[in-house]
Order: structure tokens, then sequence, then C-alpha cells
């Protein structure tokens, strides 16, 4: 597996590597394309992350469409909602028309759910779903978006979204999230960890990479485009050499 892995000093710091890094592809795929596709994640890291990227220049919001990886299935506004988070941190703050986003329906039962997001991916995209640029995080058990070791969700590979279900000590076990095989869909795919506790996790990635073991399920997104992990040196301490500025 060819990705690049970038460490930083601190979490804060991939928060700002990662805001920065996608104002940068998102102005370049604006000189190219007239509509852009960012497909964003939720977790603690992208907080700061969003409010930075809200307020990066030269990004014009109104030609960018906004997707999610995955949703808790709960109220839009409600707090565990990965919405609810990017529309305080980023969406509003960056003036994204309404038009632009695309939410997961995280009230509607989980198949139903699923099935209303396939058919808005298939009405925006048609056959040809691409992300310009994809965030995903990881679990200090390895999981990516809502797709958990050991869940039904990780060998669906015929539907672009699926019901997740998180571990028991979740505060929400029902989710909705897209499929490998559309997280493969990406022009840039930007992986955030932070924290010496996802260390293990992390590193049965790294062994995944080199063809030692299966890996859990973030070690099986392969993107037709470019993979980046940025992570912090409490996470990488023992793992890697490299250490960047971002």
């Amino acid at each position: 597996m060819n990705a690049e892995i970038v460490v930083l000093p601190t979490k804060q710091a991939v928060a700002e590597a990662l805001a920065d890094r996608t104002a940068t592809a998102l102005r370049a795929a604006l000189e190219q394309k007239n509509r852009v596709t960012l497909c964003l994640t939720g977790g603690s890291t992208p907080v700061p992350a969003y409010e930075r990227l809200a307020q990066a220049e030269g990004i014009d919001w109104g030609r960018v469409h906004v997707f999610w990886g995955d949703e808790r299935c709960v109220p839009p506004d409600h707090e565990e909602s990965n919405f609810a988070m990017a529309a305080r941190t980023l969406l509003a703050p960056a003036e994204v028309p309404e038009t632009n986003v695309h939410k997961m329906p995280g009230v509607c039962p989980q198949d139903e759910g699923a099935a209303v997001y396939e058919q808005a991916l298939e009405q925006f995209f048609g056959d040809d779903l691409w992300f310009d640029v994809l965030h995903l995080g990881m679990g200090d058990d390895g999981h990516t978006a809502s797709l958990f070791p050991g869940t039904d969700a990780l060998g669906v590979t015929d539907r672009r979204v699926t019901p997740g279900l998180a571990p028991p000590s979740a505060n929400v076990r029902e989710r909705l999230t897209l499929t490998f095989p559309t997280l493969m869909q990406a022009g840039l795919c930007l992986v955030a960890a932070a924290g010496a506790d996802k260390r293990e996790a992390f590193s049965d990635v790294l062994d995944a990479y080199d063809g030692e073991g299966d890996g859990p399920p973030v070690a099986h997104v392969r993107v037709e485009g470019d993979l980046i992990w940025l992570v912090d040196a409490a996470l990488a301490q023992g793992l890697t050499d490299d250490e960047d500025d971002g």
C-alpha cells in the first residue's frame, strides 16, 4: 500500500494540517472544475480543523458540495451528530449554501436512511461518484467512518451506503456509513488521527500495509487517488521515523 505518513508534533498541528491540505486541494480542484466535492468525518480532531478551514482564503464555497462518510442515527441538531458539529464549525462560518450540503438522514430507520442517502448520491453523481477530498479518522479499535471490526458493514460491496453498528460502549450504536467501495472513489484521502491510545491500531495498520496481517478496518481503505495519514507524535512514537511540520 502506497500511503504517505506525516508525523506532526501535536494533535493541534494535525488539525491545522488537515485544514490547510484540504484548502490547498479544494483551491486546486476549483481551478479545474465547476463544482468540487468534500466528504467530512466526525470525531474531535476535525473540530479545530473545520474552524480553521472555514477561514481559509480563496475557496468559493458556492461551488463546494459537502457530504459525510458516516452519521449517527440521531436528529441533525443532536450533540452526537456529525452534521451538527460540521454545521457549527464549518458550514455556517463559511456560509456554505444549504443546497450544497448533502447530510445523511440520521433520523430515518437505518435501512431507510441508507437507501435515502444512496439515492442522494445517485442523483448528484450518477455513475461517476468522486470525492475530490475525503476526510477519515481512526478509532482506537481501528475503525473508520462507521466501519467497525467484526460488523456486517465491512463485507458490503454492492451498496454505496449501509447501516453500521458501533460497539455497546458507544453512546449511539446505530449508524449510517459509506462502504469501502464508495470510500475508494477519492482524489485525496486525508486520515487524521492523534493520541497514544490509538498507537496499537496504527501499528496494525502499518503491518497490514507491509503485508503482515489483515489489519483493522481503516487499513482496508485503498483510494484511487492519494492517501495521506496525518498523525501526531504521541501516536507515531516508536512506529515511524518521519516527522513533518505539515
